[in-house]
């Protein structure tokens, strides 16, 4: 998209620490009136599709609608950069009446006695919020600019959750990097500058809310210690390399981003002592990187999953998963979804809704965490009235701990939830899930579950950081929840989103002496386990003898699509056309030493046992 920006003047009443664009004065030239529309003129010659007007602060001028009018009267798309202060209602509806369809406005923390001592702008914090309220109501969609310095550095990290709880209608949180600035004590490091977008971007996830780098600045991913959390803030592509003002170091040679991205700004290296900490090295990063595709391609393609499971009778029965939101108020790194992503539109989440119904098919109601959309209920009633055959929940349950909401959605007609527990106490839990504080909400929210006709189950996922406390979450299912019963899942890594790391996944032979004594306390204590059979489970024979015999409630998939993958071993083993084998994850990590194949088919279940 060709972008045209036209600076209409270089004056602010603001006076940021960091800005470098701000001048005392105007140059009269400069800043007339033909001048700026000379300029606007050009841009819409030269068929701009954006034409975005910033300062200084545009507002201080008194024909800023006028501008407005005449940068879209090409048809391009008119974007407003200003920190809303001088934004009043009246300017708010004469700007969208001129047809501005976009005000970017900088926030650089939250809360007037931490935003204005930056802005040096008494009163600006709140003249600000009351700007960007009045551009909302006028029609004006809003995005934020948040720069990252030193001055905001521990406090950037809690706007997205303020101005979600704000009730501001905000489409983007656009993060900037300065790197220049009147005083170069103003800019932050690369070190702090990857620890702030990162806090930033899990904020940002939680919430739901989109964000993303700004392309006038940039910082390399490999700054980052974990640069597959924020990969969805980039979007790179060939010929990015060439960019003024910046420099690639030695590592770059063994980046296979190297071609595509600037390296670091120059200004900013000598500060930063060790800058290239990651170097992209794994093609499944690289592909996350440099992928470009639109916001809606993405709902598009993870808004529904499609599978079958066996009814009752074990029968072949079709499945819809559907994504009512992408965000959660957990961040699990083995967590495959793309919680980055804004919620779909509602009407394609209740067309997924409705033809999961014309197939009769069971659907499952998950997200990101789907009980922070507050149409849930709404979605469950709908599904009904659409005719599925059976209503799921996938949840963490941190929000069922409001009893009321719980018995809504038992009283609309959820059936049956499962529940991520990924430990038995709060510390390994809130470990596990990057949320400290939510366990015990947790805790609360199963305890309201079994208390209404929803049937339960648990959901654990075995990773390095939980795989020892296993027999503690029986122990804890048996003795709190006695009619829940347990999924058993290991963490997958088959999406480019979890990382394929022995940090994250551990080995089966380390985790099946924990697996055998939870199982064997589950048999005791009459917790019942499932998941050993599906996609998520363990190969055939690595599963606890007591639990083989499930495994004929499943049809082999031929998975042709390379997740799963077979040794040797798997080729002469008598049940092979039962298992799906390994991830290719994990055959990656770890290879397929420790698969030992069957000699002889295993006995297994028939209908009437099950």
């Amino acid at each position: 998209m060709r972008v045209q920006r036209i600076v209409t003047n270089e004056t602010c009443n603001q006076n940021c620490w960091f800005c470098d664009a701000r001048r005392p004065t105007e140059d009269p030239e400069f800043i007339a009136r033909p001048a700026v529309r000379k300029r606007i003129a050009q841009a819409c010659e030269g068929q701009a599709a954006e034409v975005i007007l910033t300062g200084g602060e545009p507002a201080m001028r008194s024909d800023l609608a006028d501008l407005v009018r005449r940068a879209g009267s090409g048809g391009a798309r008119v974007v407003l950069e200003t920190n809303a202060a001088l934004i009043d209602v009246g300017r708010a509806n004469a700007l969208a009446e001129a047809g501005l369809d976009m005000a970017r406005v900088a926030l650089v923390a939250w809360g007037a006695e931490n935003a204005d001592p930056i802005t040096r702008d008494p009163g600006g914090f709140d003249a600000a919020i009351r700007g960007m309220r009045a551009l909302a109501e006028a029609g004006v969609r809003i995005e934020v600019t948040t720069p990252i310095v030193c001055r905001n550095l521990g406090l950037v990290a809690e706007i997205p959750g303020a101005l979600v709880e704000a009730g501001l209608a905000v489409e983007w949180l656009v993060l900037i990097v300065p790197t220049e600035a009147p005083d170069r004590t103003e800019c932050a490091s690369l070190e702090q500058i990857s620890a702030a977008i990162t806090e930033v971007a899990e904020s940002c996830r939680r919430v739901g809310l989109k964000a993303r780098l700004d392309p006038a600045t940039y910082v390399p991913p490999c700054v980052f210690e974990r640069p597959e959390r924020v990969a969805h803030l980039y979007a790179l592509n060939r010929g990015n390399a060439q960019r003024q003002g910046f420099t690639q170091v030695d590592e770059c040679e063994t980046c296979l981003v190297g071609d595509r991205c600037p390296g670091f700004p120059a200004s900013l290296i000598e500060s930063s002592s060790s800058p290239a900490r990651s170097p992209v090295k794994q093609q499944r990063l690289r592909r996350r990187l440099t992928v470009v595709s639109t916001i809606e391609e993405q709902i598009a393609r993870e808004l529904v999953g499609r599978d079958v499971l066996r009814d009752e009778t074990n029968r072949l029965v079709p499945e819809y998963t559907v994504r009512v939101n992408f965000h959660c108020n957990q961040s699990c790194e083995f967590c495959f979804v793309s919680t980055h992503l804004p919620a779909a539109e509602e009407s394609a989440v209740r067309e997924a809704i409705a033809t999961a119904g014309r197939e009769n098919a069971v659907i499952i109601l998950s997200g990101g965490e789907p009980t922070l959309n507050p149409k849930l209920v709404d979605y469950v009633r709908y599904a009904r009235d659409e005719g599925v055959r059976a209503v799921a929940l996938q949840t963490n349950a941190i929000r069922l701990a409001d009893a009321e909401l719980t018995r809504s959605l038992a009283d609309a007609g959820v059936e049956q939830a499962m529940v991520s527990l990924h430990g038995s106490t709060a510390e390994i839990s809130d470990e596990i899930t990057s949320a400290p504080g939510t366990f015990e909400h947790t805790v609360v929210g199963i305890d309201e579950l079994c208390r209404t006709s929803i049937n339960v189950r648990l959901n654990f996922v075995f990773c390095q950081g939980n795989y020892r406390d296993f027999p503690r979450v029986v122990d804890l299912v048996a003795r709190r929840w006695p009619t829940a019963s347990l999924v058993v899942s290991f963490v997958g890594s088959h999406t480019d989103v979890v990382p394929r790391s022995d940090s994250l996944i551990p080995k089966f032979s380390e985790i099946m002496p924990h697996l055998q004594e939870g199982v064997e306390m589950a048999r005791r204590e009459g917790v019942v386990l499932f998941g050993f059979d599906s996609m998520c489970g363990l190969p055939l024979c690595l599963v606890p003898e007591s639990e083989r015999a499930e495994f004929s409630k499943i049809a082999v998939s031929q998975d042709g699509s390379g997740e799963f993958v077979k040794g040797a071993a798997c080729e002469t083993c008598a049940e092979r056309r039962r298992c799906y084998g390994i991830r290719s994850g994990y055959a990656e990590l770890y290879g397929f030493d420790e698969l030992r194949p069957f000699t002889s088919v295993e006995p297994r279940m028939n209908a009437d046992e099950r």
